[in-house]
């Protein structure tokens, strides 16, 4: 059986009959994110539930995405260690970025303890942010767009066994799949995805990212950090991520149906 997923035991039923039975699940466990300086030993900055898969994707994209670095070669080693309640992500910076982490944690706490106690620097505020623009003249068929949404099944093995998880795809202007992560949060996916990316030194401006989520603010906010300037997913919107991605200037489209698209934001970039 595939890593990322277990088999388990269940009843089944119909009502009037019973019988033993097992249902694929996908792994989800705790994730610590440690942030450590070349010299210095850090703490933990965030834990969060994800499938236990990709990890050293899912620190980079982390890191860059929530703002912790401003770029991956910030970032010395990752290491990746089991411990008794799930898995701990050491994350060692550089001196530089490690001083600027500690500035941007120092605000986060000081905001978090002076506020009402749900509107820190980890929520509200990072919801408003101010976010770059995207300047791309890319454009992609829209031909490409349901090409890789027709090729995506074969690469999601975690879905296809489970039938719960999320994917998060890279396609390149002619709609071939280069890269896919999945897991059971919809950003850890985007995250994974993107740091994959980044470590493969592949051109994300080049290309379009496909999801099978809905797109909420947070994914917006991720996408546009990275870059992306297209990104189309196979569930709606919310108002909130349609907004943040008319801001930036990001192409944004939901599938309507199995191969018609809506889209809501620069919409010439899709011909």
């Amino acid at each position: 059986m595939n890593e990322g997923i277990k088999s388990v035991n269940a009843q089944f039923t119909s009502g009037t009959r019973k019988k033993a039975a097992a249902w694929v699940l996908p792994e989800e466990c705790p994730i610590a994110i440690c942030i450590d300086g070349e010299t210095e030993k850090g703490e933990t900055y965030a834990v969060m539930l994800a499938t236990p898969l990709d990890l050293i994707d899912f620190a980079y994209g982390f890191c860059i995405s929530e703002g912790l670095v401003k770029a991956a070669d910030a970032i010395i080693t990752i290491q990746q260690k089991p411990v008794k309640d799930g898995i701990e992500l050491h994350v060692k910076l550089s001196d530089q970025a490690y001083d600027r982490f500690q500035i941007i944690e120092r605000r986060r706490r000081l905001a978090g303890a002076s506020g009402c106690g749900v509107c820190g620097l980890t929520s509200l505020s990072h919801i408003v942010e101010e976010l770059p623009k995207i300047n791309s003249s890319l454009t992609i068929p829209i031909a490409a767009v349901q090409k890789a949404k027709a090729q995506l099944r074969d690469h999601t093995p975690l879905n296809q066994s489970s039938f719960s998880v999320h994917a998060a795809a890279f396609a390149n202007k002619d709609g071939d799949i280069l890269l896919v992560r999945e897991d059971v949060g919809r950003h850890n996916a985007l995250d994974k995805l993107c740091g994959a990316l980044t470590q493969q030194d592949i051109d994300i401006s080049q290309g379009f990212v496909l999801l099978t989520s809905r797109f909420a603010y947070e994914l917006a906010q991720k996408c546009i950090k990275f870059g992306v300037p297209i990104v189309v997913s196979i569930s709606a919107p919310t108002t909130m991520a349609v907004n943040m991605a008319k801001k930036a200037n990001m192409t944004f489209a939901a599938f309507d149906g199995e191969s018609d698209l809506m889209v809501f934001s620069s919409a010439d970039r899709l011909v």
